[in-house]
């Protein structure tokens, strides 16, 4: 396969310009509001402590008002410190309850604000890869980008193994040929030629693969696009962001 060094030097660009935004315009307002969320869970478990510290205050009270009720004699002091013990306990038992609740709430609000903000990240992406793709291939000759992709594509159906090679030789079947845009002769004579033994084989074209070309047989498919590769690495990035967030 040969390679194309201005396609070799678009791709370069296309990443760096992308890794340069995604650390500049989508990381940091991410971080920004990750610690806003934090601070706001520190603010609810200080009002949960500031809660349990008031309902120990009351229960401090309530010891005073017993130790003057002591001279009304030993029966009306142990019922007070009876039902003052229960009061006390009662109350710290509902400052307890309350800080775990604030706590649970906290943490749940900062996961969903986490994962919508992953999802808002991942789609933001997406999308910046996809206008940079289609806006670097806008200056390049179509027949350039699709020689590389129709080299890359034989070189790929080349090292199938043979059971996954006959799926698209099949002489019963048909094999269609989608590309970004329509192909020009010589190269539906070379998808022609490196489909020898198919049935059939038809073209059509489909803007959505941005660049590049994928084989489509009733039983299998090959792909080489720009598209293909964008899915690639989205699938990627979300399982490395999915095993972040378990650990």
């Amino acid at each position: 396969m040969r390679l194309d060094l201005w396609t070799l030097a678009l791709q370069a660009v296309n990443a760096l310009v992308l890794v340069w935004l995604l650390a500049r315009f989508l990381y940091r307002p991410i971080n920004a509001i990750i610690a806003q969320r934090r601070a706001e869970a520190a603010k609810l478990l200080a009002d949960a402590a500031d809660a349990r510290t008031q309902a120990e205050q009351k229960a401090a009270s309530l010891d005073a008002a017993r130790a003057g009720l002591a001279a009304e004699g030993e029966r009306i002091r142990a019922e007070a410190h009876t039902r003052a013990a229960a009061d006390r306990e009662a109350l710290l038992n509902e400052a307890h309850e309350a800080a775990a609740g604030l706590r649970r709430e906290a943490e749940a609000a900062i996961a969903r604000e986490r994962a919508a903000a992953q999802a808002e990240l991942e789609r933001a992406a997406a999308e910046l890869a996809v206008s940079i793709a289609r806006r670097l291939l806008a200056r390049l000759p179509p027949a350039v980008a699709t020689d590389a992709f129709l080299a890359s594509l034989a070189a790929d159906l080349a090292a199938l193994p043979d059971s996954a090679h006959r799926q698209f030789l099949d002489p019963g079947e048909t094999v269609t040929v989608t590309s970004a845009v329509p192909l020009e002769a010589p190269a539906q004579l070379a998808c022609r030629a490196m489909l020898t033994g198919a049935g059939a084989v038809s073209f059509t074209t489909d803007p959505a693969l941005i660049a590049g070309i994928e084989l489509h047989a009733p039983h299998a498919a090959l792909r080489a696009s720009w598209q293909a590769e964008l899915q690639r690495i989205t699938a990627a990035l979300e399982k490395t962001n999915g095993n972040a967030a378990t650990a």
